[in-house]
């Protein structure tokens, strides 16, 4: 697979993809795995060809409920609550760890009897989709890694835009929505009002807080001692997608050719007016993105 360098701006209808498929609704399923209890979502018809999503820190799995209303007439589709995030449970501050976050994914997909499937994560659930390519590639139709790579651009790229000074509670979700609107002024309003909804609970004071471990504030998941993530993908053949936003603080045109590069079979594409959460602030080019990812012959 080539690069491709494409402005994406979708509109409705043009792309192939289907819509008025708003009434879908996911089963919801849980897994234990040591003590912890696997939230997950399966969207679709058992037996149809399989996408298993994978969120980013402090996000949850109905991020994916856009893209996976649009799909799940033509693929089953999995998207998992990584542990401390939405209905997942909580670890200890100690095991939220790359080869932790890799178990989780792992016991989510044997118990929902997975064989055949693409991969897709972003941010930290792009990195935890990395090591489980590496070890399972006989497994997967297709990897596509949304706004990550294994490395980091500069620091002062990385802080451009509004900073990680995240609230952590709110008097109402209306308020919640309209700071969350603020911060994410490029998504369409419904979609932002949605992962609110999902993505916070009221505590005993009253307060609206994220559903998301506190720890995941100043906590960041780490490969394990010594891994190097880009030896790590230099070794993967299956066929890659690498997705991310122009206006993205965690990706930049550098890191994209250099993981193009260093990828056997990797193709590029940049998704203009888009930051990290680019499968929210742009769903229609997103979307488009992914199906002609899928819809390519590797051959």
């Amino acid at each position: 697979m080539g690069v491709h360098w494409v402005a994406l701006t979708a509109c409705a209808g043009e792309s192939g993809y289907s819509y008025g498929m708003e009434s879908a609704t996911p089963r919801s399923h849980f897994v234990v795995r040591n003590g912890i209890r696997l939230h997950h979502l399966d969207w679709g018809a058992e037996g149809a060809p399989g996408i298993v999503l994978v969120h980013g820190s402090r996000l949850h799995a109905h991020v994916w409920d856009d893209f996976s209303r649009r799909f799940s007439d033509r693929f089953r589709i999995v998207a998992i609550d990584q542990r401390g995030h939405g209905e997942s449970g909580w670890g200890a501050p100690e095991d939220y760890q790359l080869e932790e976050l890799y178990r989780d994914l792992r016991a989510v997909v044997e118990a929902r009897g997975l064989s055949r499937y693409t991969l897709i994560g972003h941010s930290l659930g792009g990195r935890v989709s990395m090591l489980y390519a590496n070890r399972h590639q006989a497994e997967l139709e297709g990897l596509v890694l949304v706004d990550i790579t294994p490395g980091r651009p500069p620091a002062p790229e990385r802080h451009r835009g509004s900073g990680n000074a995240q609230p952590r509670d709110f008097e109402s979700l209306d308020a919640a929505i309209h700071y969350l609107s603020r911060a994410m002024s490029r998504a369409p309003r419904h979609l932002v009002e949605e992962s609110v909804r999902h993505g916070m609970r009221r505590n005993d004071a009253g307060r609206y807080v994220w559903k998301y471990d506190p720890v995941l504030f100043s906590q960041r998941v780490r490969p394990p001692e010594g891994m190097d993530l880009w030896n790590l993908v230099s070794g993967i053949a299956t066929p890659t997608l690498l997705t991310y936003g122009s206006e993205s603080d965690v990706v930049n045109s550098k890191l994209a050719t250099r993981l193009r590069d260093t990828m056997p079979r990797c193709s590029v594409e940049r998704i203009e007016n888009a930051g990290h959460g680019l499968f929210t602030d742009q769903p229609e080019a997103f979307a488009a993105s992914v199906l002609r990812f899928l819809e390519d012959d590797p051959a």
